[in-house]
């Protein structure tokens, strides 16, 4: 493919927009109009039923667990006090819970001291009572006597209540409210945040600290959204920043800034009328990629029309000129990241394939606004004069400094190649330290108020981040009423106990099941002595007691046990977020549930399960996103140049920098999660950007004057200012990321920036020594100068 021809075909296509430059603009405006008019049907947010391709595969034994246990969602309270049984702190526990349970939609029942169902002996056995049930004892030493008693009960200790008294859970169980949180966080958030906030829980004598998935959902979404939008604000403050410094045009400034915003909203638009919806996490990467690359296409194109305007003083036929000069460059370039985005949409996550593809649809929207307004507008005004004082075609003389930059890097080839080895070699180990981690403490951070607070909770003795449920359908009624399968169960607990990730209160590993009830029933029937805190070992006996506590009002019995005793499950809380062990330890969990129960269908169901499942896919998906990526641009790159050789050459300078990437990330031990992995496909599809615009133009020079060192000369000093200043713009608009307060958004903004600046210097350095080493183009090998 000749390149002269391509700008030949480019300059026609420049002068019918010349021509009909307010037909060109009145259509791409009516286009927008029925675009935008999709935005009021745009959703966002996550719905984790669609969150994986294969989801239907993760979701069945989670849709089987809710259709008999319910949502195993809820809102919990750690009260924190010197003592949690002084009468006002259990007061004010009794009023939130009623208050909770009546005012927040999919309420289903609340446990806390003062709504507990326990074991007490009596003459004909036991019975169930709740200790408060009369309300709190006025006198101290009956207050004293419940408290004691209570704190003797094993099930209850540093489980509901910490064994010193100073902290005590209230949680509010949830109905089943459908598969998504989404649909329904705010509906329960808002009014428990009402509650929590109110005036009449603030005491000096308490503390307390909430959490629970759809609450800390909804509190996600506030500060992911807050923080998305003050970024986007910045990035368009150094937007526009960025257009006055290097522009220095009101028109220059203008188009890109409304090329951006209406790209976005139409693209946004797109996604509304589809009906397709938009991760809220993600939604900042296609705005920020399409304010860097509206830029960096106006600055190539108006450094390229002022170029042509210097020597011929016309503003028409610069106008036509610079559209054949750049206007291939840039489509190629818009071409590449479009593929390097689109390569998302091999990851196998839901969510990174509708932002791939709404990346993709505006950076092809910030191209279109772009290459429409600025040549109709650029085209209005007067002409000048060419001045004689001008140098070198129009040249600058910092376009003649980049010149003899390009003499420095030609000479100096043999170091260029070696010292690209030593670092491309050198970063390689770093790729191999890398691992996947999907914390969300780590990615959120500390300095964010809700990660803060359930950091706090976890320290506690009784607190948890992490969970999981082990769920066991044995398919038989009453298969839990004989005493070998509940012992089986009680041992299953222990195991799990025993796994390293498992949280300890005390001595106390915190699994629960229904197994506990059931050996503090035996030990309230055998005089309250610990020694009968354990399975009956008669079927009978065990069926008595389960019946017994049936009638005496025990409806907490049926929480972890379905009504025919032939599914339960247990659940496991953690004591921190290792995905490589949280991965390994529920499969573990799986295997112990599995060999106790050979003939029962055992899973493992629950968020954790979710982000262990997605850690496990993680990696694959990175390179299944990294190979397309390569692959498409490669295609793309041979396919421009007519040359595999030139193709392969054009990638060496942009898989540096992504190694780059894996190498910083590996050796500073940043891990990979849903939001890193974006980083290396995106940047690779970025920064071939220069590549292109840098072999286009020395391949165009080479055409007409067959020597490889004038036509790298010449490309140094015709575009190496507006490759520089295209990066720069690029840095920057991700530096407003680097400095968010969330980690997962900064770490994308200065590992972006490692990658451009990497790709910038490989471009001035390894790009042309290559295209002169290898003959690119064919010809004759050059000379140093």
């Amino acid at each position: 493919m000749r390149i002269t021809k391509i700008n030949e075909w480019f300059t026609k296509i420049g002068v019918l927009q010349v021509k009909h430059r307010f037909l060109f603009v009145a259509g791409i405006l009516i286009l927008t109009a029925f675009c935008c008019a999709g935005l009021k049907s745009l959703k966002l947010g996550t719905n984790e039923t669609e969150y994986f391709e294969d989801w239907e595969k993760i979701k069945i034994d989670t849709d089987r667990f809710k259709e008999i246990f319910g949502a195993a969602d809820g809102i919990a309270v750690l009260f924190e006090a010197d003592d949690v049984f002084d009468p006002e702190v259990l007061d004010a526990i009794g009023r939130m819970g009623k208050r909770l349970e009546m005012e927040v939609p999919f309420a289903k029942n609340v446990t806390s001291l003062m709504d507990l169902s326990v074991t007490q002996g009596t003459e004909d056995g036991f019975e169930v009572i709740n200790p408060f049930e009369k309300g709190i004892p006025s006198n101290p030493e009956e207050l004293e006597e419940k408290k004691q008693w209570l704190l003797q009960k094993e099930s209850i200790v540093n489980n509901l209540v910490s064994d010193d008294a100073k902290s005590t859970w209230l949680i509010l169980s949830l109905e089943d409210y459908g598969d998504s949180v989404d649909e329904v966080k705010e509906k329960i958030a808002v009014p428990a945040r009402e509650i929590f906030e109110s005036d009449e829980f603030k005491s000096e004598k308490y503390s307390f600290k909430q959490c629970g998935l759809t609450y800390t959902e909804y509190e996600e979404d506030q500060a992911i959204s807050g923080e998305v939008v003050m970024r986007i604000a910045i990035g368009f403050l150094v937007m526009i920043l960025f257009l006055v410094i290097f522009i220095h045009s009101l028109r220059g400034v203008l188009v890109p800034f409304f090329a951006t915003f209406f790209a976005i909203l139409s693209s946004l638009g797109v996604a509304g009328w589809t009906g397709v919806k938009m991760d809220t996490q993600l939604i900042m990467l296609p705005v920020l990629l399409s304010m860097a690359l509206a830029v960096g296409y106006a600055v190539h194109y108006i450094n390229s029309f002022r170029m042509f305007f210097r020597r011929t003083g016309s503003r028409k036929k610069a106008v036509e000129l610079s559209v054949g000069e750049s206007g291939w460059p840039i489509l190629f370039t818009a071409i590449t990241t479009m593929a390097g985005m689109v390569s998302f949409s091999f990851s196998g996550l839901v969510p990174l394939r509708r932002t791939g593809l709404l990346s993709a649809g505006a950076v092809f929207a910030v191209y279109a606004y772009i290459m429409t307004l600025l040549p109709a507008l650029l085209s209005l005004g007067k002409d000048r004069s060419v001045q004689s004082e001008e140098n070198k075609n129009g040249a600058t003389k910092l376009d003649l400094a980049f010149e003899r930059c390009g003499k420095s890097v030609i000479n100096g080839k043999r170091k260029v190649l070696i010292l690209s080895a030593v670092v491309i070699i050198g970063m390689i180990p770093g790729i191999f330290k890398s691992q996947v981690n999907m914390d969300m403490i780590d990615m959120m951070g500390t300095k964010v108020d809700y990660i803060r607070r359930l950091v706090e909770i976890s320290e506690n003795k009784l607190g948890s981040m992490y969970s999981y449920n082990v769920f066991i359908e044995s398919g038989e009624e009453g298969f839990f009423k004989k005493s070998e399968n509940m012992k089986k169960l009680d041992e299953l607990q222990k195991k799990l106990g025993t796994l390293s990730m498992t949280k300890l209160s005390g001595t106390r590993f915190r699994v629960s099941s229904i197994s506990e009830t059931v050996k503090e029933m035996n030990r309230t029937l055998n005089s309250d002595d610990k020694a009968f805190y354990k399975i009956p070992d008669d079927d009978d006996l065990l069926s008595q007691e389960l019946f017994l506590y049936e009638i005496s009002g025990g409806d907490d019995l049926y929480n972890q046990i379905t009504e025919d005793f032939s599914t339960t499950y247990m659940e496991v809380q953690m004591k921190n977020y290792d995905a490589t062990k949280i991965a390994a330890e529920i499969a573990q969990a799986k295997r112990f549930a599995q060999e106790m129960f050979p003939d029962a269908n055992c899973a493992i169901v629950g968020e954790v399960a979710n982000f262990a499942e997605m850690n496990g896919k993680l990696v694959w998906a990175e390179l299944k996103s990294f190979a397309v990526s390569f692959l498409l641009i490669l295609i793309l790159m041979i396919l421009a140049f007519g040359s595999v050789k030139t193709g392969l050459i054009g990638m060496v300078p942009n898989v540096a920098p992504v190694i780059l990437i894996g190498g910083v990330m590996g050796f500073l031990k940043i891990p990979l999660d849903m939001i890193t992995m974006l980083v290396m496909p995106m940047i690779l599809g970025i920064a071939v950007d220069d590549t292109i615009h840098f072999n286009n133009h020395v391949k165009f020079q080479f055409e007409k004057n067959g020597s490889y060192t004038s036509s790298i000369l010449a490309t140094f000093r015709e575009i190496g200012k507006t490759m520089g200043m295209t990066t720069v713009i690029l840095c920057s608009m991700f530096a407003v990321l680097a400095f968010s307060i969330l980690p997962c958004f900064a770490r994308i903004g200065y590992l972006s920036i490692i990658g451009l600046f990497g790709a910038l210097v490989a471009d001035y350095t390894l790009t042309p020594v290559l295209i002169l080493v290898v003959k690119a183009f064919g010809g004759k090998k050059e000379e140093n100068l």
